[in-house]
Parts: C-alpha cells; structure tokens; sequence
C-alpha cells in the first residue's frame, strides 16, 4: 500500500492548507500519516529523509514536494503511484 506522509509542524499555516488538500484528494486506498517535526521521532525521522523545511510530502519515503503544492500537481503525482 502506497503511504503519503506529510511532514509539518504546529505552527505552520502553509502545512495546515496542505494537510486539508491531501485529506480532500487521497485515494483510500493510500495509507496518510502525520510527522509533526516539533518532537523529537517526528525531527528524527525527517533528519532521516534530509527534510529540511516544512510543509514536505514525501510518498513511500521519497520526498515530491516542499512547500505549497497545487491541487492539480497532487493529484498527477498520485495518479503515477496508483
């Protein structure tokens, strides 16, 4: 199963509005999990991908966006992993 992960942080506005769009576009057939990187496991598994900055989604521990992402960007790289 394919596992979205999107890495943020509490205080980041830019990783509230893409948590929103992957929750209104992820296929349920995709696994979604949280990093918040404010604690310790979450700072530890994203020194472990060299994530740098946040907002990240990272789909089966491959990094594909940093920053904003538009919906349309989304949904064509969740279309190659299908």
């Amino acid at each position: 199963m394919t596992t979205v992960e999107l890495y943020y942080s509490d205080t980041c506005s830019t990783c509230h509005q893409v948590r929103a769009l992957l929750m209104e576009t992820l296929p349920k057939t995709m696994k979604f999990k949280e990093i918040n990187i404010s604690y310790p496991e979450g700072k530890q598994k994203a020194s472990e991908l060299n994530i740098m900055s946040v907002p990240t989604v990272a789909i089966d521990e491959d990094v594909v966006f940093v920053g904003r992402v538009s919906k349309e960007e989304l949904l064509k790289e969740l279309s190659l992993r299908k």
